[in-house]
């Protein structure tokens, strides 16, 4: 926990960044026009990460490790930092726990969270705040669900049966172990946090607190702390419902009460990007997988996009987890950036991560959300410390000397973007071989286009039968990286062919260039 000795430091500390005033304009605030960031007067790009247990680091005493990731955030130029600001659990003895009970918090954990501002600010790093768990980690939507039961038990309005009692519930299964139960027993199932009334009361009741809390530390209101990019509604929320319309409705009533009481900050659902539609997506882009479109997940990334309260469109990426190429990454944030741009909403992924050569994933997929208009990304995540990672997707810098070199040169892109655009677009279209060559996991074809065009990537075996088909769509002009999975492919030689087919220009001439490379495992 935070000791009065180490508040007394902090406070003497802010005092000096903060001088007398804790005012903010409405300026210093990350703020939406249309479907572009801005801070100030200029456009806000940025790379992100996630580092979702800090404020529990900071409430169990732990406040080194804290400071440890921002300055390593520093380090790799990273403006923007996700984490979670809950903790749901009937466990009143852990400081960690931020809600014990309904409308019941704990003063150890909110301490923590203002530690956790406070340093965001001394680094000049920007938060978002998702404000509950779509999964059972930290409690979640189900602690909510149980809450609730109990109280059904204690008024009669409940009882579960003997059979009721032992019968183990379905799970839904999700990344790096996560799961909910889908029925907690009798009426009271998941799907319920969106739509029963008194979790509504309960979870507004929270959001309440949180937006009007004063901050310990810097005698900031939350409300009026710029250090705070936007609100996330929930992390990753789904249901059972197809047509999405369960989960959308909940986004709109609670985006309508946050932007109620608090003018200042940017709110976002904090979805994964799935959908209940197909149409709006690449058809060939996405190995056959419908069920990310076909209202499997019970939530719609283009309703929930579109509720006028919502700033920021939002989408996760895990190609590991949903039987994707890697290629496909790029697909899937070229395909959210459009229908975000249609509806006048900025994109970001809120996570993304790789297992397998995390260097050229990033680097691939970060010159996407660059030169198509995303307005970032937060990688999942970063480590300091005893940090665990059970996923397999942290980053520890240096340590994982390739992957940190790949976010800090992306990171100066996108502050280069911030101020004065990136570089100019080449004269004439230019390609490279597939690299490494030979490869055997990932390689990268890097090219640049002279202007906007659609890029169309084929490979081909030896004897003449296409093995990977990568249909980019349209492409912005700049200097672009593809990745190609090779990991599927044996060992042998491929012939590449990119195709080029300019939007502009008198003739409309297409431009391919062919080569080959080497895959060896």
């Amino acid at each position: 926990m935070i000791g009065g000795k180490l508040l007394a430091m902090a406070v003497a500390v802010v005092s000096v960044v903060l001088g007398s005033s804790t005012g903010a304009s409405a300026q210093d605030f990350v703020y939406r026009s249309r479907d572009t960031l801005f801070a100030g007067t200029q456009p806000f790009f940025f790379l992100g990460a996630n580092a979702y247990p800090l404020m529990v680091s900071a409430a169990r005493g732990d406040t080194q490790s804290v400071r440890d990731l921002f300055g390593m955030a520093n380090a790799l130029g990273i403006t923007v930092i996700r984490t979670w600001a809950f903790y749901d659990s009937s466990d009143s003895l852990d400081p960690a726990v931020l809600q014990f009970r309904p409308g019941n918090y704990n003063e150890p954990a909110l301490r923590g969270l203002d530690y956790v501002l406070l340093q965001a600010r001394l680094h000049g790093i920007r938060l978002l705040l998702p404000l509950v768990n779509g999964w059972d980690d930290y409690g979640g939507m189900n602690q909510y669900v149980r809450w609730r039961r109990e109280v059904a038990a204690a008024d009669n309005e409940y009882v579960p049966g003997p059979a009721e009692r032992y019968k183990v519930p379905p799970y839904v299964r999700g990344p790096g172990g996560r799961q909910y139960r889908v029925s907690l027993g009798g009426p009271y199932e998941h799907d319920i946090f969106y739509t029963d009334s008194l979790i509504q009361v309960w979870f507004t009741n929270f959001a309440a607190m949180l937006v009007r809390r004063t901050n310990t530390l810097t005698g900031v209101r939350y409300v009026d702390d710029p250090t705070i990019a936007g609100w996330e509604l929930a992390n990753e929320p789904r249901s059972s419902d197809p047509t999405g319309t369960m989960v959308y409705l909940w986004v709109r009533a609670v985006a309508q009460f946050l932007r109620g009481i608090d003018l200042h900050h940017l709110l976002a659902t904090g979805e994964e990007g799935f959908d209940v539609c197909p149409d709006p997506y690449t058809a060939t882009g996405y190995n056959n997988q419908g069920w990310l479109f076909d209202g499997t997940a019970g939530v719609s990334f283009s309703l929930n996009s579109a509720v006028p309260e919502i700033d920021i469109a939002g989408s996760h990426l895990y190609p590991d987890y949903w039987d994707l190429p890697y290629s496909s990454g790029t697909v899937w944030i070229a395909d959210h950036r459009r229908i975000a741009r249609n509806l006048g909403k900025p994109l970001i992924i809120g996570e993304f991560g790789a297992r397998v050569d995390k260097s050229a994933a990033y680097d691939s997929w970060l010159n996407t959300m660059l030169y198509d208009g995303a307005a970032g990304g937060c990688v999942w995540q970063l480590l300091v410390g005893a940090m665990s990672d059970p996923e397999d997707f942290g980053i520890r810098c240096p340590e994982d000397e390739n992957a940190c070199s790949v976010l800090s040169t992306n990171a100066l892109l996108f502050r280069q973007k911030c101020v004065g655009g990136l570089p100019p677009a080449p004269l004439l279209l230019r390609v490279g071989a597939p690299y490494p060559n030979p490869g055997k996991g990932l390689a990268t074809i890097s090219y640049s286009l002279p202007q906007d065009a659609m890029v169309f990537v084929e490979i081909y075996n030896a004897l003449g039968q296409r093995v990977i088909t990568v249909d980019r769509g349209m492409q912005s002009a700049g200097d672009r990286k593809e990745i190609l999975d090779l990991r599927n492919l044996p060992s042998e030689i491929y012939f590449y062919t990119l195709r080029v087919t300019p939007l502009q220009g008198l003739d409309g001439s297409v431009g391919v260039v062919t080569g080959k490379f080497v895959v060896l495992h």
